[in-house]
């Protein structure tokens, strides 16, 4: 008799465990995003209010919704846009581009399109991993894209913006080949060190970098006994950098090699 009431009470906590976390649940369930077809001004505030409150993934499902009900306002226009932000908040950083390229492809003339130029080339930047020894393979995306947006747009609100992210793209690509043309010195490969230094001293002065890829490429044509080369360096190294402290050191080596 005291087993069989042991087991009721059992079998009473289980279903009163179950009642509880399927209540639980209920009470938990996601409300569904009602857009409605009559206002579009009002609705679209539906959807920034997720965005404000930092729901971004409600606020895309919501803009998605939006965007179908109004394809053709001007708020249906702007959601792709919107989109592009909540996606760019999220980290989601390859969706966002997506988003901003559909809204420059579908609307190349609208008053907002620079705003999409320079948040498509921002959210490549931020793919970009900032260790040089990974892939940089969203570099060039960002920098076509931010110098889109300063060549068309020169009065924008993001020219200064666009300006500081490119010539941080600029220089993680300086970077990056400069690390790869410095390992294949140090590792006596110098033939194959010199485009990497060449690419920095013709395209990316701007970014600290070209004076010592300038060096090493004297050097590498020295080491391969390649004089007349290493004299255009070195020349270039004299146009560009007058004051450079390398000049008074490969001096002395350009004359001997001259010498031999």
């Amino acid at each position: 008799m005291m087993r069989a009431l042991m087991m009721r009470n059992g079998w009473f906590k289980i279903c009163l465990l179950g009642a509880c976390a399927l209540g639980l649940a209920c009470s938990c369930a996601k409300k569904p995003i009602n857009i409605g077809r009559e206002n579009p001004e009002i609705e679209i505030k539906k959807c920034l209010e997720y965005s404000n409150k930092k729901h971004f993934k409600d606020a895309v499902e919501c803009l998605e919704i939006f965007k179908s009900h109004f394809p053709k306002s001007e708020w249906g226009i702007e959601a792709e846009l919107y989109i592009g932000d909540n996606y760019f908040r999220q980290k989601e950083y390859l969706l966002a581009a997506d988003s901003y390229q559909s809204f420059i492809k579908l609307h190349p003339v609208h008053p907002k399109v620079d705003y999409a130029y320079f948040k498509s080339g921002l959210s490549y930047l931020r793919q970009s991993p900032k260790a040089i020894d990974r892939d940089q393979e969203y570099l060039d995306s960002a920098i076509a894209n931010f110098e889109i947006e300063l060549r068309n747009f020169p009065g924008s609100a993001y020219t200064e913006l666009t300006r500081e992210n490119l010539k941080e793209a600029r220089t993680r690509i300086a970077r990056r080949n400069y690390y790869v043309g410095h390992f294949y010195w140090r590792t006596g490969e110098y033939l194959a060190s010199i485009p990497r230094f060449k690419e920095i001293a013709d395209n990316y002065k701007d970014t600290g970098l070209a004076e010592k890829a300038l060096y090493y490429m004297t050097l590498a044509n020295l080491k391969m006994h390649k004089t007349e080369d290493a004299k255009d360096a070195f020349s270039q190294l004299s146009l560009d950098f007058p004051k450079s402290k390398y000049i008074s050191e490969l001096e002395g080596k350009m004359m001997k090699a001259v010498s031999k």
